[in-house]
């Protein structure tokens, strides 16, 4: 009996540390995404940054203001920790405030935004079917559909970048990689290291 109560116990002090850094998490994701103010997001994350230490190194200038936040060992650790991205599909636990679509091609549903975010009032179901109808109205090509990165960490966990991207229509839309730091209750935006249009 005492080595279950022993091993309840050890399970407890191990898990809240996990439990926090998972509210850490998605407290990132929703800053990050709810910034850009979209909806519809593609459920498979972008696989690569584009960044590289190289690029870093010869536009220091560019990053200068940004090191006044962060020291360049910091912004280093994010540029190796990025080479080993996770690339699982976003799962709607995850992003439980945004749409998943496949891709361009495949058409939103109302009734999964109704079940997802439990709609019953009649101005949101409106809303909600205003946006997909609108959405899959358009060709393929032109929905403005935001694919992200997961976040890339440094080792300490308390800065970090994900990179975005909304290009459509082969000459629309852009992105660009957010670099985020953490205060001790919220994330906060601190700039972009790339941003680029198409």
């Amino acid at each position: 009996m005492q080595f279950f109560k022993s091993l309840i116990l050890t399970f407890c002090i191990f898990s809240f540390p996990e439990q926090g850094q998972t509210d850490q998490y998605k407290a990132l994701l929703n800053i990050a995404l709810n910034i850009r103010g979209q909806i519809f997001i593609n459920v498979k994350p972008l696989t690569k940054i584009r960044i590289e230490e190289s690029d870093f190194k010869d536009n220091f200038e560019d990053y200068r203001e940004l090191l006044k936040e962060m020291d360049t060992i910091t912004l280093f650790q994010i540029f190796k920790n990025s080479k080993h991205l996770d690339t699982l599909n976003w799962t709607d636990a995850e992003l439980d405030r945004f749409l998943l679509v496949q891709g361009r091609g495949e058409d939103a549903q109302l009734k999964y935004a109704i079940k997802k975010f439990n709609l019953t009032n009649k101005e949101q179901i409106k809303y909600y079917r205003k946006q997909i109808n609108l959405f899959n109205s358009m060709d393929p090509l032109d929905r403005n559909i935001y694919s992200y990165s997961r976040p890339v960490f440094d080792d300490s966990k308390h800065f970090a970048i994900i990179e975005f991207d909304n290009g459509h229509s082969r000459l629309g839309g852009g992105g660009g990689i957010a670099l985020y730091k953490w205060t001790g209750s919220i994330w906060k935006e601190l700039g972009l290291l790339v941003r680029w249009r198409y």
